[in-house]
């Protein structure tokens, strides 16, 4: 083989590994702005509907698959979970101004049921640990 033959050949297979780049970065690019904007909408859906629990969750599914892909798949951090969270918050915050009357006239539900409803949304995904610990021993106080 002669060494214009050879050069052509490695110049086609740099053509043919730059137009693969291309190609995956524009599908990975593709890929980010659909998750994006399907997180963005369930975000306005849940504004509409701020009490659907099962819309939050779904919100808080898409929100981390659209971080995950920021990341390159590499998962999402604690940041990424505290931006979500502050996302769905503030969307669902109708919701809470709502109900912050009949909060702070007294809960006519027992301390137990309380406690169960509380433990449901943990159980459900709809706050952490960290929250339901600090709510559960709220409710405590109140004894």
């Amino acid at each position: 083989m002669n060494t214009t033959a050879f050069c052509f050949v490695i110049i086609a297979l740099l053509v043919c590994m730059l137009a693969y780049r291309v190609a995956e970065q524009s599908r990975r690019d593709k890929e980010l702005q659909q998750a994006y904007q399907a997180y963005q909408d369930s975000l306005k859906t849940l504004k509409a509907n701020p009490t659907n629990a099962d819309l939050k969750q779904s919100t808080l599914m898409l929100g981390r698959q659209y971080s995950n892909l920021t990341r390159e798949n590499k998962g999402t951090t604690v940041y990424d979970e505290m931006a979500l969270m502050n996302d769905i918050n503030a969307a669902t915050a109708a919701a809470m101004v709502a109900t912050q009357p009949a909060i702070s006239q007294g809960s006519k539900q027992s301390v137990e049921d309380r406690l169960q409803s509380l433990k449901g949304l943990r159980d459900k995904g709809l706050i952490d640990d960290q929250e339901y610990n600090t709510r559960r021993m709220k409710i405590l106080e109140e004894i």
